[in-house]
Formats: C-alpha cells, structure tokens, sequence
C-alpha cells in the first residue's frame, strides 16, 4: 500500500460527510475540503496515478439544470485552457449521468484561501507581502485575459496559498462563472453573478463585462489585503451594491500609513469608476506591481519563502522586516526631500513611523520638514507686511517669498496651519496736499502774542500727515477770507489713558501618533490625521479621540497640557482593540 492509499484510509476513517468514503468515477473521496454554493470539494484518491486529487463535485440539486451544468463544464475549459504557474491545473472532468452528479478533478492544493490568510492575520497582510500576492494573482489573470477569459469572481475566497516545505504558492481558483469574451452564450442574462464586495460597477448594473472588470475585483481584493476590509461594505448585498454605486471609500494610506504612494496609486487606479480609466489587463496590474515589489525585494527575500514564513509565525516575520523597510522608507523620504517633494517625502516618513515607531532617523526627518515649514510660513507672513509697505524692501521680500521656500511651504501637508499666500501689491494713489494760507491778525489782535502762540500750537498739533516723500508734490494755495479765520480754540481737554493690553494666553504645542497607525488621533474637535502637529493650543484639559478605520470616532481620554511645552503622546492598542493613552514623550 502506497503513502497516498494509507492517507486516503485514515481521511476516510476520520468521518463520513456527504460523499465522503464513497467511490466516485475512479476516485475514492476521503474528506470534505469546502463546500458552496454551486458545488462541494472533496479530497480524493486517484488509484490509476497513485495521488491525491481535489475532486469538485456539483450539488445533486443543480442535476438537469442546463444552465448549471453549461457553467460547469465552462469552468472545467476555461481552466484547461490555461497553462499557468498560478492557475489550478485540471485533470479530469465528467458532465454526470447515470445518477452520478458532474464533477472536475484538479490538482490538490495543500494551504489555506486568502480569506483564511487573513483571518489569521487579523483581517490584513504587510503591504510589501499583499502586493507579492496581487502580482501572481494579477499575472494569472493576464494569462485568462490573453485567452480572452473573464474570471468575473476575483475575492479572497478564490486565491489559494500552497504552503510547501520549499516555499509557498499563489494559485487562483474557480473560475465557474468565467465568460470567454468571444461568446456571449455564455453570460447569464438578466443576472449578477459574482460577490457584491468585489464586483465592479458594471458588473453590478449587469452591464458589459470585459477584463478591466476583472482588474477592479482585483484591486478590491487588493485594497482588502492593506486595509483590512472590501472598499465597498454593507448589511446586505443591496447595500453593498448601493455603496459601490456611491463610490466613496477611504484611500488606503488614510487607513494604514504603511501603505506607500506608488502601492495607493495602483489601487486607486484599479478601483476608477469607468472601465477605460484603469489598467487594460491583468498583465498590466501584474507589471506595476512587479515595479513596487523590487523595491522591496531586498527586505522580503525570496517571495515562496517570505510567504511561508509570514504563514508559520506572522509576528516573527514583522519583526524581522519592519525594520529594513523603515530605513528604506527613510532613505526614500531623504532623496524626496533632495528634489523638494516634500508630500511624498512626508508619505516615506509615515511609513518608517508605522513599522517603526521609535525610528530616530524618521524622526529626525519629520522634524526638520517641521522646522522647514514654520521658517516657510514665517516668510510668507514677513513678505505680505512688507508688500503692503511697499519700497524697495517689497519688492525683495515678494522675490523671496515666491520662490521655492513658499511653494514649499504650500506643499508640505502636516498638522500645522497652511502658511497664508502674500496679497497682491496695492497701488495707493495719494491726493494732492492742500496748503491753507490764513490771513494776517487783526491789529488789534496783534498784543495777544501768548493766544497766537497757543493757536499755532494747536493747529500743530492737528495738522495732515507730512506727505510721503514718493507722493506727488503739487501744491493748491487757497486764500481763506477774513470772516472764515479760524476762531480762537477750547482748552485742550485731557486724553484719556488708553486701556491696559491684554496679555496673550500661555500657549503650548502638542503632537499626536498611534502605534502603527491603526487609527487617526485628533485633538478636541480638530480634524483627525495619522500624525497631526498642533501648534499655538491653549495650556489646559484637552480631549484626545481617535478615528477607526471604518470611520468610528472613538474617546481616548484626557490630557493635561502645560504651558510652553510640545509633548510627543502615543496611542496604543488595547487589549480590547480600543485606543488607550500611552506616556508622552
């Protein structure tokens, strides 16, 4: 008896379900793999080859119906057709007959689907290893795209991880609702078929169905795999259609910081409303993400191997990698920096934080684009009061506040206030001085030298400005008559004693930051980021919330803020899962 025979008699020992000991065809079923809607895998032995097989068998209810069975046997050719490292090979199928149900023989595949991966995992993979899984998956669809086959059921349910000794597989499964795009016999009118969380908007208005179809179920599996849930998520199938409709989701990065840039870029672009917008093929997907993974290629080693290890002992695996991608992330932020894209620089730094909190030079990185940006608003604000002063001085200032230190200050995107743009200069058109020449005194006001005198005094002291020295000059003298003289004035009346200036509030700063960003914080009802900065906040009792990804605002608790500091506080996860207040640094 073979090692395969003794398998195949201890699974069958292990209990009877379903079709479970029983012969079918050739093959001896031994155990219950997985069952849905259509049809139920089972685990098999074929004694003709002496192997173990996975057998999927179609419910006996779905006997005689043509559509059923035309869907079946679809799957079986749409996957015989394909020859791909990531698809199931198929070896074997029979239509049914003779009161035995139709069935397809595969290859058996020894690890667990991508939803079992991730709730394992805690609903997320590591961003560098999500897009190892995107790429094969998205290579196997471009292979069906060139055979003009339409998978139209890409979902974490149907992607395979075969966990070997050498290493791990990426396979995708079940194409039994795939359409070969040259035959519209083969699309079930007046229906929806596929998974509501990740069909695409045409798909779900039963619309024309292409690959670009397949490539927007792609990225929803994708966005899934970074953030820990579908895009579009409801009570209910209608629901979620009415959300996908809607369109609205949260960017990945506003989720979870380790998601970079360029991974967020083709998520969003798999995830475009119209079918033109994204990615042409799976092909397409594939190389675009191959461009990310080399990046990381370095860190994650072999990607077999770093997918059997993240299997084995996740955490292990995190620790051994979060490091190398932070400093990869910080030396990515410091030649962004170099060429002044300071966004992107911003985005590196928060990925450094999220693997590694502590990492001193992300925090180096983060304080100098601070101090940047407070230098590029002080300049903003010093060259708008010297352009309203106007000279010579304005024009230096307005030089330098357009150039690259306020483009600068205008891009950086981190939880101060936006430094304010410089008005336009106003041309002041001053009007003509006017000079008004009083007539000689009376003679018999001529004694009265100590009233003239305090008369001159007077009207000193309520005379024009001087005109400026670059206003015009030219001069209007007007004769006053005798009866219109000015009449002699009222003791001055004392000047009130203006009141005392109010001395400004003690202020202080404050600077907000979960652990591995798992949540947004936010300072009272300020906006919630992942790493926001206040300056100029009042020393007091404040509030501290965090917001959940799935948009829930959370109470964390309160903080005592003095005066004239600029604490560093941490959120961390709790027991629970809920935001507690960690010690400020």
């Amino acid at each position: 008896m073979t090692d395969a025979q003794d398998t195949h008699e201890a699974s069958a020992a292990s209990g009877r379900v379903g079709l479970v000991g029983k012969t079918l065809g050739r093959y001896r079923i031994s155990a219950e793999l997985g069952r849905g809607g259509m049809a139920t895998v089972y685990r098999a032995f074929d004694p003709q080859l002496a192997r173990d097989v996975a057998i999927k068998v179609m419910h006996g209810a779905f006997t005689g119906r043509g559509d059923i069975e035309r869907r079946f046997r679809r799957e079986a050719q749409a996957v015989a057709a394909l020859k791909h490292e990531c698809v199931v090979d198929v070896f074997d199928f029979a239509p049914g007959g003779d009161g035995e149900p139709a069935y397809i023989v595969s290859e058996l595949v020894e690890g667990p689907t991508l939803r079992q991966l991730l709730d394992r995992a805690g609903g997320r993979l590591v961003p560098e290893l999500a897009v190892v899984v995107a790429a094969r998956v998205a290579a196997a669809l471009g292979a069906a795209h060139a055979r003009g086959i339409v998978h139209r059921d890409v979902k974490p349910d149907n992607v395979m991880i075969d966990v070997r000794p050498g290493g791990a597989r990426v396979l995708l499964t079940d194409f039994g609702i795939a359409r070969m795009t040259e035959d519209d016999t083969m699309t079930a009118t007046g229906s929806i078929l596929g998974s509501p969380s990740y069909m695409s908007p045409e798909q779900a208005k039963s619309g024309t169905i292409g690959p670009a179809s397949d490539v927007f179920s792609l990225g929803a599996t994708l966005y899934q795999m970074v953030v820990g849930r579908p895009p579009f998520a409801g009570k209910d199938p209608f629901a979620v259609i009415a959300a996908l409709v809607s369109g609205d989701f949260l960017r990945p990065a506003q989720v979870d910081a380790r998601v970079g840039p360029e991974l967020e870029g083709v998520i969003l672009r798999c995830l475009e409303r119209l079918p033109a917008e994204r990615y042409a093929d799976g092909a397409a997907v594939a190389a675009a993400l191959r461009e990310i993974a080399a990046a990381s290629a370095g860190v994650l080693g072999e990607e077999g191997a770093a997918l059997r290890a993240f299997h084995a002992d996740q955490r292990a695996f995190e620790r051994r990698i979060g490091g190398p991608i932070a400093d990869a992330a910080v030396e990515r932020a410091r030649a962004c920096m170099r060429r002044a894209e300071l966004t992107k620089a911003l985005a590196q730094i928060n990925r450094a934080l999220a693997y590694a909190p502590n990492h001193r030079g992300a925090e180096a990185l983060l304080a100098q684009l601070s101090s940047r940006r407070r230098w590029a608003r002080g300049a903003a604000v010093a060259a708008a009061l010297l352009l309203v002063t106007g000279g010579v001085a304005g024009v230096r200032a307005r030089r330098h506040a357009t150039g690259p230190a306020r483009a600068r200050a205008t891009a950086l995107d981190v939880g101060v206030a936006r430094a304010p743009v410089a008005p336009p200069i106003a041309t002041v058109i001053q009007p003509p001085a006017r000079q008004v020449v009083a007539p000689a005194p009376p003679k018999s006001a001529a004694p009265a030298v100590a009233k003239s005198e305090r008369v001159k005094r007077e009207r000193g002291r309520h005379a024009p400005s001087p005109t400026p020295a670059n206003a015009p000059t030219t001069v209007t003298s007007q004769v006053v008559p005798e009866a219109a003289a000015t009449p002699p004035l009222a003791p001055p009346a004392a000047e009130p004693t203006p009141p005392a200036r109010p001395q400004p509030a003690p202020t202080a700063g404050i600077t907000l930051r979960a652990w591995q960003g798992f949540c947004s914080p936010s300072l009272d009802e300020r906006p919630a980021a992942l790493r926001p900065i206040y300056e100029g906040v009042s020393a007091g009792t404040h509030q501290i919330s965090c917001t959940m990804p799935g948009g829930q605002r959370v109470r964390v608790g309160t903080f005592e803020l003095r005066a004239s500091t600029h604490p560093d506080v941490i959120i961390l996860r709790g027991a629970d899962g809920a935001p507690i207040l960690g010690r400020p640094q």
